[in-house]
């Protein structure tokens, strides 16, 4: 097919994935959503600007009741927050605004966010004789279909906006400007603390610009958060995060446990729900211990995999590396909801440059690893919390590992100077 061919072919797939995407991602979350997660965004503004604490169950759930008592959902509804306090300090402004008007405002910068992060991804992974066209059109296509992000932008989730920092922090790696890849990451674990595992990435590669300048911002978002909300709100910040600690992952004062949940995909949590037995799981037999012992040794050898593939002076490419980096900052926490995935879009970028190359193996472990990423799924099926069964319950945990699989059979190692040009 000559180049004009291509070009026509590019310009079809782009609108059917942009009229694909605005039916089921922009208009099916403004009108079916749960705002499950974004009820406990909006409060916890509320309590930064009133001076209240947003770790405190029971400030959280009567400022439910004041701000969002048209909501049937609350108070039953109300997640932890769990977020460091400077991003309830960045939620302020929204406040100011009336919950629905917010709501409008929050998921119409969380497409804005994605649609960025995908014209970014575009710009590192395309090549110069690719018409531009073919890349949107099949992102936009696998996006309309991709129930993660779904998900994400129903509860309101900060997923598309985690995902824009990465994919500019990914951009300045390929332009090989280290300072704006760090704090672009500083940024984003300001935000949410995972991102903060790709600044030890920078460290590892020895890109001391990046990693200073990331915690440097970080320390800098510290700073102001204790200026303005004090020591006490960060003491209980530092309380709960342990409580998310690696093996387990819980509201103690509501008696929540998240490591439970039929719908968390984290590795520990497959764990936990075949080797304990609880009201949300009937494993195989009750041995939280065992559970606990096993999540730390997956741990372990998914950190010491990173390390081996990704150690220096290898003939891999920055971006295959960084994208596995992304992989592990997914498997490793006690959290990894279906939605989380949005945050892996640079790897499925990543694998359509690599399968684009030619002379990949084993496409079919692509097809199932994207499939099994983006399909609905029912998690609360009595069959998928009973005995073996469990396994049944963690598909995008799956899809994730085959997704790795895929790229460690078929390593990216062109030099980043062979990549597309951004001029």
């Amino acid at each position: 097919m000559n180049r004009f061919g291509l070009h026509s072919l590019g310009w079809l797939l782009c609108i059917i994935g942009l009229a694909a995407y605005v039916q089921h991602q922009m208009i099916n979350t403004i009108f079916v959503e749960s705002r499950n997660d974004f009820k406990h965004l909006y409060i916890a503004g509320y309590l930064a600007w009133h001076g209240g604490d947003m770790y405190n169950p029971e400030m959280m759930f009567r400022s439910a009741n004041l701000l969002l008592s048209d909501d049937p959902s609350v108070p039953v509804a109300i997640n932890p927050f769990v977020y460091p306090p400077f991003f309830a300090v960045t939620l302020i402004p929204m406040t100011f605004l009336s919950y629905d008007a917010a709501w409008l405002v929050f998921n119409l910068l969380s497409h804005f966010a994605y649609l960025a992060s995908l014209a970014l991804l575009i710009r590192i992974f395309r090549k110069e004789s690719e018409p531009e066209t073919i890349w949107w059109g099949i992102l936009l296509i696998f996006s309309a279909a991709f129930f993660p992000l779904q998900r994400s932008f129903w509860a309101g989730q900060m997923n598309t906006y985690m995902l824009l920092c990465i994919a500019a922090a990914a951009y300045a790696l390929h332009r090989k400007q280290d300072a704006q890849a760090g704090l672009w990451l500083g940024v984003g674990a300001a935000i949410k603390v995972s991102p903060a595992f790709l600044l030890v990435y920078l460290l590892y590669k020895r890109k001391w610009k990046g990693f200073l300048a990331g915690t440097i911002l970080l320390a800098v978002s510290v700073c102001i958060s204790i200026s303005l909300l004090g020591w006490q709100v960060h003491a209980e910040f530092i309380q709960e995060t342990r409580q998310m600690s690696y093996g387990s992952s819980t509201w103690a004062e509501q008696g929540a446990q998240f490591h439970l949940e039929p719908h968390n995909q984290a590795p520990s949590a497959v764990w936990y729900r075949f080797l304990s037995q609880s009201n949300k799981s009937r494993g195989i037999i009750d041995a939280p211990a065992l559970a606990k012992i096993m999540s730390y040794l997956t741990a372990l050898l998914i950190g010491f995999g990173l390390i081996m593939v990704t150690r220096p002076r290898q003939n891999k490419s920055q971006q295959w590396e960084f994208s596995l980096w992304c992989i592990a900052m997914l498997l490793l926490p006690s959290l990894m909801w279906d939605h989380y995935l949005v945050q892996a879009l640079i790897v499925v970028a990543l694998a359509l440059r690599v399968t684009l190359e030619g002379r990949v193996r084993m496409i079919w472990l692509l097809a199932l690893a994207i499939w099994l990423c983006m399909v609905p799924y029912n998690y609360w099926l009595e069959s998928r919390s009973d005995g073996w069964g469990v396994f049944l319950a963690a598909p995008k945990l799956y899809g994730l590992l085959c997704l790795s699989l895929f790229l460690l059979i078929n390593p990216y190692r062109l030099d980043d100077a062979d990549a597309t040009p951004d001029e």
